[in-house]
């Protein structure tokens, strides 16, 4: 019964006060939904550049095909524009990829953070030591004490988030 008081304690150090949870999860909304605006004007800005490329790229096979231009010169600017084009939609696939993830993964973790309580006191022994593995870095024991390192973001959580031109007070 005592490891499950201070299994609750060690959790509930995590969550953030109520005003907070609230303030917190409105940002991180705004935040999610800006990043995928972003995420779509930049995958669309790459969609045009991709247009253009395939644009050129039947430019100069209509040339080749009327004779304008040699072999060799249509295999050099062929090879030129494939490779433009597998680069444009390489990063069309990894920039859509890479704010929807990292907004997604966000909100997941602030939601786990909410939850962490009574996830650990319904998990089984596997999850409690998945969880254990998600949350923290280390654990030392300092004589009879338990000390522990919380990973990122969940320090920050628990650390409070701080302006550079605050009192010293935590938000």
């Amino acid at each position: 019964m005592v490891q499950s008081r201070l299994s609750v304690a060690v959790w509930s150090v995590i969550r953030p006060s109520e005003h907070v949870r609230d303030w917190f999860g409105q940002a991180l909304l705004q935040w999610s939904q800006h990043e995928r605006g972003e995420s779509q004007h930049h995958t669309q800005q790459l969609q045009r550049e991709l247009t253009l490329l395939r644009q050129q790229q039947d430019r100069l096979l209509n040339l080749r095909l009327l004779d304008e231009i040699d072999r060799d010169t249509f295999a050099a600017k062929n090879t030129e524009l494939r490779d433009r084009i597998a680069e444009i939609a390489l990063r069309i696939e990894s920039a859509d990829r890479s704010r929807s993830e990292q907004a997604e993964l966000a909100e997941r973790v602030f939601e786990l953070s909410q939850a962490l309580e009574e996830k650990w006191l319904t998990a089984d022994f596997a999850a409690k030591r998945q969880l254990l593995d998600i949350v923290f870095l280390n654990f030392t024991l300092d004589g009879v004490s338990l000390c522990y390192e919380l990973r990122k973001p969940f320090d920050m959580l628990v650390e409070g988030l701080t302006v550079p031109s605050d009192r010293g007070d935590k938000i």
